[in-house]
């Protein structure tokens, strides 16, 4: 999809902040500034790096300040709030924003300065830790022009905050050795201090600067969500390209837009930010751009597509599909800016970002990594990273791999995984029935019981201090509705009757006791507490496993209780708005934040399934008007799916929104679950009605 923004959209540097873009490089590493180039979040960055993948990230350039020189006279374009400082305000020139993920995938900013038109790009490589930046500058008006780039430098781990007290001499600037691996010839130098090293490749001049403290940045979207709103960066050198004056040569600015009708010429400037040296040729980044466009090509090719929304949620879900180091395998970021990869997240982001996009040797890989991780039938939250031991705080997540597995055997029809994976499946069947960690255990009605005290084992896990906002100690019901398929998919692959006779007593005992008469839907948890009664999203996923146990008029039922009082155009509500301890919107301190995340804030992923329900129950429906209602309802959703692409991270979703009236997105501007899930919705939409 093309995302164009003008200048009715930064009227302000305020409006300016609040929507961003996102490069990933599938190691974890980023590139993430706001549409008019302010790093409005601590965490945002023009180069954060991943020192080991996925998680180990080290924060090198926070921003550039770009001047522009015309005849003498210097025009600032960065736009960049301050703590102290003048902010600045180079938006004021900023014509348009352009992100067009079907082309280059390369976001491009279109300033103008009298006459003077600069172009800027940002392609960050695949695989690599790279960032690059092309600046093209049309001069029609025969001005001298010159070009001064001076990168904003933080040079810490990603969670560390700038020392502003630190010895700045630390940071030092060479050239790259010339050899036969880098030949940087004066074109590549490096930047190191505090354990960092920085390549920077360019056909510009270096200027050396003595380092210094730049100032402090003011993070707005952070100062909003109650998060530390001041940031330091340094400088230490700056590039300059003096085009002078010269405009005899006609050219074209734009290759696919010739005009000789004017005398103009194209200047090209290119910087690198690079973990690793580059040598420079005149075409060096125009190939970078080609291959990441080539890339992205084949990924939709692979994919049985045919939607605009359904294609552009392909490539947004490319950002999460990562490589970790530490088990030589793929892994899955659960959200940007501040997630890592987690089991949970990864499960039910699994089959969105991977099996439908036609990845299958990446789900395996994954699939595997967690497998050999496996501990008294559960599997990790958190990967271990360095000599930490992983965290096992999940009953979801187990029972969610059961599930995924079968899924990728459905689709990929590989046998010898079967066999390989089947023991692991066993081992977590037997812990679930026998007891495991954290007071999970089959109870003598056959459902699943899990948690006590201040455990937090499903997705809702918010701990506040010793409070636990939702505990839902008990039997939850998403967990038991995973269990049950859990089951039966052990029966289909190895065709033992226990399996199948134990899931039959699951069913039973479900439909007995988690069904609300009085309100016409599913409890949430089985706890003989308030919470058992609460209208929560959760009884949406006993709907769209691959086996469930409601029959068709109780699934009815549930699809509109959730329609009634959770539904809304971009996520699901995670409380009824009528329950008293309702949270109209999510925001202040982490206290505040922490105690609205799941009492009625709007999670996005949830609507993913609560679709995929409507489709599921229309495909099986009888009568043909509640069919084709249905099939509307869903499809008009999906519709205005696409004004929330433009809100926030420009083609993504986000993790959370407001949960009275979602009109702004929060937490994490790009979550996995959340495109992963309506992109499983979209695939099932163009398979139904195709």
């Amino acid at each position: 999809m093309r995302f164009e923004f003008d200048k009715t959209h930064w009227q302000s540097i305020e409006e300016g902040e609040k929507d961003c873009f996102l490069l990933t490089n599938g190691l974890g590493g980023y590139s993430s500034l706001s549409v008019i180039g302010a790093a409005a979040r601590g965490d945002q960055a023009l180069f954060m790096s991943a020192k080991k993948a996925p998680n180990v990230r080290w924060h090198y350039v926070t921003n550039v300040l770009e001047k522009l020189i015309i005849d003498g006279e210097e025009h600032i374009l960065t736009s960049q709030r301050m703590k102290s400082e003048k902010d600045y305000q180079g938006f004021r020139y900023l014509e348009k924003f352009v992100y067009d993920d079907f082309d280059e995938n390369a976001p491009a900013w279109t300033f103008q300065v009298d006459d003077v038109t600069l172009v800027k790009k940002i392609v960050m490589v695949h695989n690599k830790n790279t960032v690059a930046l092309q600046y093209q500058i049309q001069n029609t008006g025969c001005h001298k022009v010159k070009l001064e780039i001076t990168p904003l430098l933080r040079f810490t781990s990603k969670k560390e905050i700038f020392d502003a007290a630190q010895d700045m001499k630390q940071y030092k600037t060479d050239i790259c050795t010339a050899d036969k691996n880098h030949q940087g010839g004066g074109k590549c130098f490096c930047v190191r201090g505090n354990g960092g090293e920085l390549y920077i490749t360019t056909n510009a001049v270096l200027q050396e600067q003595e380092p210094q403290l730049f100032g402090e940045l003011y993070f707005s979207q952070d100062e909003r969500d109650g998060r530390e709103k001041y940031g330091n960066v340094f400088t230490n050198h700056s590039m300059v390209y003096d085009m002078g004056e010269d405009c005899q040569e006609k050219g074209s600015f734009d290759d696919d837009k010739p005009d000789s009708s004017q005398t103009q010429k194209k200047y090209d400037i290119d910087v690198i930010f690079s973990a690793e040296p580059y040598a420079y040729s005149d075409t060096l980044l125009a190939e970078l751009v080609q291959n990441e466009k080539l890339r992205r090509e084949r990924l939709l090719d692979q994919v049985k597509l045919s939607s605009e929304l359904g294609r552009q949620l392909v490539l947004s879900a490319d950002a999460y599909v990562v490589r970790r180091d530490s088990t030589n395998g793929m892994s899955v970021i659960a959200g940007y800016p501040f997630f890592e990869d987690w089991g949970r997240d990864t499960m039910i982001s699994l089959a969105g970002t991977t099996m439908i996009t036609g990845r299958l040797e990446e789900c395996k890989s994954i699939l595997q990594t967690f497998a050999k991780y496996v501990r008294n039938g559960l599997l990790p939250n958190l990967f271990p990273e360095g000599g930490e031991n992983p965290m096992y705080n999940s009953a979801d997540a187990p029972l969610l791999f059961i599930n995924s597995v079968y899924e990728y055997i459905e689709i990929a029809k590989d046998t010898s995984f079967q066999e390989e994976i089947l023991p692991v499946l066993e081992q977590i069947i037997e812990n679930y029935k026998n007891g495991t960690d954290f007071h999970i255990k089959m109870d003598s009605d056959g459902l699943i019981m899990a948690g006590g005290g201040l455990e937090q084992l499903t997705w809702m896990d918010v701990r506040v201090g010793d409070f636990l906002p939702t505990p839902r100690h008990g039997k939850p019901v998403e967990i038991n509705a995973y269990w049950y398929s859990a089951l039966m998919v052990l029966y289909h692959l190895t065709q033992k009757a226990e399996y199948q006779e134990l899931a039959q007593k699951v069913k039973a005992s479900f439909n007995e006791k988690f069904w609300n008469e009085k309100e016409q839907c599913l409890k949430d948890v089985l706890s003989g507490g308030k919470d058992e009664n609460q209208i929560r999203c959760n009884q949406i996923w006993a709907l769209t496993m691959p086996f469930t146990m409601l029959s068709a008029e109780k699934e009815a039922l549930v699809i509109k209780k959730v329609k009634d009082e959770l539904y809304t155009t971009v996520g699901l509500r995670t409380l009824s708005r009528n329950d008293p301890e309702f949270h109209k919107i999510y925001i202040g301190p982490m206290e505040e934040r922490d105690r609205a995340y799941h009492q009625g804030t709007v999670w996005a992923f949830p609507l993913g399934a609560y679709y995929r329900a409507c489709i599921r129950y229309a495909q099986g429906c009888t009568d043909i008007a509640e069919k084709e209602r249905m099939q509307s309802e869903v499809k008009i959703g999906l519709e205005e799916l696409k004004l929330w692409l433009r809100e926030g991270c420009v083609a993504q979703i986000a993790e959370i929104y407001d949960g009275d009236q979602p009109t702004v997105s929060r937490g994490c501007f790009a979550q996995a679950w959340s495109v992963a899930e309506l992109l499983r919705a979209v695939y099932d939409y163009e398979t139904f009605v195709s």
